[in-house]
């Protein structure tokens, strides 16, 4: 199949476009700078010359580049936690749902996955997130459109629309092109602090997602709720984080142990400063949230139906620090014996 795949700059699109690539699927890519996504492919073995070079927002060009492909992959999203940019995080981000999504079901492509994120079934107050979790109402710029993004997404499912969901967790793993958020938070557990406080992390593999929607590309469904997939990964507490960092490092994990309740506080003190001079921070209202409340997320119904299982956290935590020391992201200290392993 030829598969048209929005956000391969990005650390999910190019993982997830990578697993296709392996599958023997051809791809075409929507890309804002086709340099560095050119030099990303070709260091990884696959050279790639059918690029288009746009906004996602732009329905003209995004059309142009559904022209005789199987299948879609939207993974584009715009992340930043700066207040001055809540405006164009919110359009960027709904605008690009019209442009791709609306684009792709009118020209009848019947595959069809779009890349949401756990953090829009996040509430407080639950013990479990499943795919029949309601939809939560989050504040931030980001988090909001992502979770009116899936909103909206899922009316055009209830109208017919071939198109399936993917819930990930916070993504981690090697191979990053841009050192995502969540591979920054695993960089400053091992380098700074982490917090040992109420609740815990959940990570998926980048790998392992990206064989998820490898399964859901090649695997469409008709009815909307069969169509949607928590691709959450593992659940550790902070403790439990903190001694898996200690086992693959060989070193302490620096830690700060804090309770939920300060936690939280300290996130809405960031809020309003925010307001006052505004700055980018992971600290926030919402963020500390999840560090003090998440509850895990199950993954039951994309495992039994793509016959996959997840990669441990050891796995997923060595191959990451150790990619991050190689590739001058980590200080070779912060990585302990595995500096000395990426170097082999």
């Amino acid at each position: 199949m030829r598969v048209f795949v929005t956000g391969a700059g990005g650390f999910v699109g190019a993982h997830t476009a990578r697993a296709l690539l392996r599958a023997g699927h051809e791809l075409r890519l929507l890309v804002r700078d086709p340099q560095p996504v050119r030099a990303y492919f070709a260091r990884h073995g696959h050279p790639l010359d059918d690029l288009v070079v746009g906004d996602m927002r732009d329905a003209e060009t995004v059309r142009r580049g559904l022209a005789g492909c199987d299948a879609v992959v939207h993974a584009a999203a715009l992340v930043s936690l700066d207040s001055r940019r809540s405006e164009e995080i919110y359009r960027n981000n709904v605008d690009g749902i019209q442009a791709v999504l609306g684009s792709a079901c009118a020209l009848g492509i019947e595959r069809i996955v779009y890349v949401s994120s756990l953090s829009v079934l996040f509430q407080s107050g639950i013990t479990q997130i499943d795919e029949s979790t309601p939809l939560g109402r989050p504040r931030e710029p980001y988090a909001r459109s992502k979770r009116d993004c899936d909103e909206h997404v899922r009316r055009m499912q209830e109208n017919g629309a071939p198109i399936q969901i993917s819930y990930p967790s916070g993504v981690v793993g090697p191979d990053d092109p841009k050192l995502c958020e969540s591979n920054g938070g695993i960089r400053s557990f091992v380098s700074m602090s982490l917090p040992i406080t109420s609740s815990g992390f959940q990570f998926v593999d980048a790998r392992d997602l990206a064989q998820a929607h490898r399964y859901m590309v090649e695997n469409p469904v008709g009815h909307p709720q069969s169509g949607r997939f928590i691709v959450a990964g593992n659940y550790q507490s902070w403790r439990d984080l903190r001694a898996l960092l200690e086992r693959v490092t060989g070193r302490r994990a620096p830690a700060i142990h804090m309770p939920g309740v300060m936690l939280r506080a300290i996130g809405e003190a960031a809020d309003m400063l925010r307001r006052l001079r505004p700055f980018e921070s992971q600290i926030s209202a919402e963020a500390m949230k999840y560090v003090t409340q998440w509850v895990p997320a199950v993954s039951d119904r994309i495992l039994r139906a793509a016959q996959m299982r997840f990669r441990s956290s050891e796995e997923t935590l060595a191959d990451t620090i150790r990619w991050m020391s190689a590739a001058g992201h980590l200080e070779s200290r912060f990585a302990g014996v595995l500096a000395n392993a990426s170097s082999t």
